[in-house]
């Protein structure tokens, strides 16, 4: 019998059946590579044309769309092509792209003809055109040979050599004429090239100054020293611009004037909600002081008086239009979730996929329950958004599982919310096994949407196979105010648990859903929630972990964030008390209470979680005699790294969901 008593069910949204056409075949694996992942909308300064990145799989493509009628023309294909960005004029798009050595350089394309614009032997990171369009700022990392050792600070175990700082230079809209502006052992906040990207540095309106965000060193562990410094574009002479020390990133200058924004945690705490913050002259104010969101980006509109701001809210993303004095109203997109990224999820990486006009026009990247990414295009902010690209049109030629938001109680009094996907075509009077899958962060948030996380749409994916799938937002999630996303310090593992398994009752209350089979499974945090849950509960007939914590002490010690894991626990792990505060905190100091059948998957070079951590629970199941599989997949990232591995993956994780939840299928 499990051991958890239910709490007071406080709402939930009614499930309707909603029988899929015969004809229709769900969603399966073979449709993962035809899944376009559309990014980086940039429209041009007359609002006729954005550019945008398209990735398929393994595959970049940089399209040029047309406003009118949504005419493709294709600019660059392969070498990662990234970060498009227009001149001033229009007349010009300039974009990175990979060269012979993998390294990224500018490359500017005039509508005819494509010019690599720099040789730069460490790359380029990101880029910025001057307000007049004569000259570029790049920041370029530094080109250094590997040393014959280096000393250790907070990065993570595997590091073979210090990453190369990233420093300023200026060039002509050519490209030529290349000047250094920066140097130092320290660097400009990094940026990662893809998704949604934000940059961490902006010329000044007279283009006398640029303003960027500074860290410390390339420690990994370090880059929440982030503090914002401004470089004369004359003299290179550099000034701090405020006293802190830390957490500061992200300025933008407005379209004309001297004001500008830039990202920081609500009162300083590095878990608490993003927020924006504006800069005029000697005062600073804080934008969304009254929005209790998680703040995911801020796009300055054209009259240089309101900006646009992105956020998870419960189970959807909205956007919201702020005027500088703080007040703010939610924009109607027309059911469209907006592609936002909040700083809980990634640290850099982070923002929202828009772009405006000069004339007020919007363009930007969204999804719904129905629909894959793809580009909208508004005449305004409050116009209605039309589609304006159909790459993932193949979807509605598949049967997808309905889902609807739900909310319950928590045993804390928080009031959580999480997305229930049914099977498609799932028949009025007949249960199905339900599987919780678990998002990671924790500071992310489940949405209703075929794929929110671009090209791996696991719930339709598990709904397939005949499955209720059951996305709880738990306390650490962004989704549902400040004190809910920090309410997970100090309590990383029984809160969640608490949350998740509350809603798990709601969910068993559903008619369609069987609670005598039930599964769970996540990735990175989602796995480290699926791998303490099959400690303390014994509920389940099966189990996937991908990538995920089991010993906290070794992610203190060794991953990409290291001391970082500091903020969530509250003490390091070497403080009086702190070792036994990690310890009751990992999911592998209990492996020996499990009894679920658990598959397990990492990559070998993961630097997120390293994958020495889920050996550790490989062998300590094992050894017990509990049916455990690893699957270890090479390279070097957080996820599958290559488009054949997810397709592999995802066969794996959904065989061993039927292994033990089909009917007929025994928990052992």
């Amino acid at each position: 019998m499990r051991a958890f008593r239910p709490y007071v069910l406080l709402a939930m949204t009614a499930l309707c059946f909603a029988p899929a056409r015969a004809s229709l075949p769900p969603v399966s694996i073979e449709d993962l590579p035809r899944i376009a992942d559309v990014e980086e909308p940039a429209i041009s300064p007359d609002g006729r044309r954005i550019a945008i990145v398209v990735i398929r799989g393994d595959d970049h493509a940089l399209y040029i769309v047309e406003r009118t009628d949504g005419h493709l023309t294709l600019v660059a294909q392969g070498g990662d092509a990234a970060v498009p960005r227009w001149s001033p004029d229009g007349k010009q798009l300039a974009y990175l792209r990979q060269d012979a050595a993998g390294k990224a350089q500018i490359v500017l394309w005039d509508g005819a003809a494509a010019k690599v614009a720099t040789h730069f032997p460490g790359g380029v990171v990101d880029f910025a055109w001057s307000p007049d369009g004569t000259r570029i700022a790049a920041g370029v990392a530094e080109s250094q040979p590997a040393p014959p050792y280096f000393y250790a600070g907070d990065n993570e175990y595997s590091l073979q050599a210090p990453a190369p700082p990233e420093h300023l230079w200026i060039l002509a809209a050519d490209g030529s004429h290349a000047r250094r502006l920066t140097s130092g052992s320290w660097t400009v906040a990094p940026t990662d090239a893809g998704g949604i990207f934000t940059p961490q540095f902006a010329w000044s309106n007279d283009a006398k100054t640029i303003v960027f965000a500074r860290l410390p060193n390339t420690r990994a562990g370090d880059n929440e020293y982030s503090t914002l410094w401004q470089a004369d574009t004359a003299t290179g002479a550099l000034r701090k611009l405020t006293a802190r020390s830390a957490f500061e990133l992200s300025p933008v200058f407005a379209p004309a004037g001297t004001s500008w924004l830039y990202s920081y945690p609500r009162g300083g705490n590095y878990l608490a909600q993003n927020t924006i913050r504006l800069v005029l002259g000697a005062k600073t104010t804080e934008i969304t002081a009254r929005f209790d969101r998680d703040a995911g980006g801020a796009l300055w509109m054209p009259d240089g008086r309101s900006i646009l701001v992105c956020a998870n809210d419960r189970t959807s993303v909205g956007a919201w239009l702020f005027d500088l004095g703080g007040n703010f109203r939610r924009l109607h997109l027309g059911g469209l979730d907006i592609a936002c990224d909040a700083y809980q999820d990634s640290e850099y990486d982070s923002g929202v996929a828009a772009t405006a006009a000069r004339n007020g026009a919007l363009a930007f990247v969204a999804t719904d329950a129905h629909h894959a990414r793809e580009l909208y295009y508004g005449a305004s902010v409050f116009a209605a958004p039309r589609r304006l690209t159909h790459f993932n049109d193949w979807v509605s030629q598949r049967a997808l599982g309905t889902q609807r938001r739900i909310s319950w109680r928590s045993p804390d009094g928080f009031t959580d919310y999480g997305v229930v996907t049914l099977p498609p075509g799932a028949r009025p009077g007949k249960r199905y096994p339900i599987v919780v899958e678990i998002h990671g962060g924790p500071g992310a948030s489940s949405i209703i949407g075929f794929d929110p996380a671009p090209g791996w749409p696991r719930a339709q994916l598990i709904a397939s196979h005949g499955y209720v799938v059951f996305e709880p937002n738990y306390r650490g999630s962004d989704d549902a105010g400040n004190a809910f996303l920090l309410a997970v310090i100090g309590n990383t593992v029984r809160g969640p648990a608490a949350d998740i398994m509350s809603g798990l009752k709601t969910v068993e209350a559903l008619p369609q859903a069987d609670r005598t089979r039930e599964a769970v499974c996540g990735w990175s945090y989602g796995g480290l929630m699926t791998s303490w849950l099959i400690t303390q509960y014994h509920n389940w007939r099966a189990a996937v972990t991908g990538a995920s914590v089991e010993n906290e002490l070794e992610e203190y010690a060794l991953s990409v964030s290291n001391v970082q894991d500091r903020y969530y626990q509250r003490t390091s792990p070497f403080s009086p008390r702190g070792l036994e505060q990690y310890r009751r905190n990992s999911p592998l100091s209990y492996a020996a209470q499990v009894t679920t059948p658990t598959l397990i998957w990492s990559t070998t070079g993961d630097t997120v979680v390293p994958i020495t951590q889920s050996y550790e629970f490989f062998h300590a199941l094992s050894e017990r005699g509990v049916p455990v599989k690893f699957a270890v997949f090479p390279g070097s990232t957080h996820r599958p790294s290559t488009e054949a591995q997810t397709q592999t993956l995802t066969r794996l994780w959904l065989g061993w969901l039927d292994k033990y939840l089909q009917d007929g299928a025994s928990k052992r």
